[in-house]
């Protein structure tokens, strides 16, 4: 399978790229486009129609295209895919998350015996944990699904996931990819260390958390952080999220992230970015040093060993890591890149989906995830 990665600044110069035979020297039959909401979603999907290609994607804080981190910008990766091998799946939530992500999984099943899931969600307010409890209920432990919560530039009005013939701010673009022909491997790494001793969520309904510790949980966060929920709501937005992750602890010991959202000193709560369950323990934890980025490369090299090969590389990571590292995340992207060398596209996510080694889906934050697609 060939492929073909590379950015364009407008959607002019996007149509002059895929009509250049000395650019796109292929035929393909389905692209993968992460985009800044500075441009006309309609008009991308119109481009990629034009020349009969498949498409999914979503709308981003940022894009990556191999090693480099880009702003503003249409992110694309082309595949000569053979369409046997794939299908596209478009699903607007409507009023039951659950539901609609349970649909997901039993289209996959329907599809192919292995399947294996990219997804491209918008929305904003949608909690994540029910996406991935619904896809667990219809899917059997050890699935590859790997994906992100779209972006629009931390603007935080409406996020878009779209296909060749729909759009969506409330929905998921997905791509649904038969296993036993193209192999589908990833990893999801956060690096973020713990703080302090184990906390329990006393009280919370949904992603608002309202007591840890049977004390008002934005004291508990404020006595750690000394964060107040003053000062302009992107200042508030880009402190929370990137610095103070909760760590989940899960069965095993096993951890995900959870960033806060919102903070309300007077009601006392913290919005999260997805739902958590009264009693669950957590850690707090705080943005790490630089050390951090090398340390996450360092961990990819163990899933270079194990797939060393690879046709194109997709990556989803947390916008919180950008406001974590800055510039800096660049090493990041180049260093995981430089293992396998091939055309890799990503975006700065809202937040992110991936399996953890024992094989069960998650929805993180502040994690970086990279899935691998290499035919068989």
């Amino acid at each position: 399978m060939y492929s073909e990665s590379f950015h364009a600044n407008s959607v002019e110069q996007l149509r002059t790229m895929l009509k250049d035979p000395n650019h796109i020297n292929f035929k393909p039959t389905l692209a993968i486009v992460f985009t800044s909401v500075k441009h006309n979603i309609d008009a991308i999907r119109a481009v990629f129609d034009e020349h009969n290609i498949d498409l999914v994607g979503c709308t981003t804080a940022g894009e990556i295209v191999n090693t480099n981190l880009h702003e503003e910008s249409i992110a694309v990766l082309l595949f000569n895919m053979d369409p046997s091998c794939y299908y596209i799946q478009y699903i607007s939530y409507g009023e039951n998350l659950y539901n609609s992500a349970a649909e997901i999984g039993k289209v996959a099943k329907e599809a192919f015996t292995n399947p294996g899931l990219l997804l491209m969600s918008g929305g904003l307010a949608i909690d994540a944990q029910e996406l991935i409890d619904g896809l667990s209920s219809t899917l059997p432990k050890g699935t590859p699904i790997y994906g992100g919560l779209a972006g629009d530039d931390l603007v935080m009005e409406r996020t878009h996931a779209f296909t060749r013939h729909e759009h969506t701010t409330h929905g998921v673009a997905v791509l649904g990819i038969d296993t036993d022909r193209i192999t589908m491997t990833g990893l999801a790494i956060s690096g973020w260390e713990p703080l302090g001793g184990v906390n329990v969520i006393t009280k919370a309904v949904g992603n608002i958390v309202y007591e840890i510790n049977n004390e008002p949980a934005f004291e508990v966060f404020s006595r750690y952080f000394g964060v107040s929920d003053t000062g302009s709501k992107y200042d508030q937005l880009i402190t929370i999220q990137t610095n103070y992750p909760f760590q989940i602890i899960r069965e095993e010991n096993h951890t995900i992230l959870r960033s806060p959202l919102l903070v309300n000193a007077e009601e006392g709560t913290i919005t999260l970015a997805a739902r958590v369950e009264e009693g669950t323990q957590f850690r707090f934890s705080t943005s790490p040093g630089f050390e951090v980025i090398e340390q996450t490369v360092e961990e990819f090299s163990q899933l270079h060993h194990d797939v060393p090969e690879a046709d194109a590389m997709i990556l989803f990571s947390c916008k919180g890591r950008h406001g974590a590292f800055g510039p800096m995340l660049n090493d990041e992207v180049e260093g995981i890149y430089n293992y396998w060398k091939k055309p890799m596209i990503g975006f700065l996510s809202y937040g992110e989906i991936g399996n953890k080694a024992d094989g069960s889906c998650e929805f993180h934050n502040e994690t970086c995830v990279l899935a691998l697609l290499k035919e068989k």
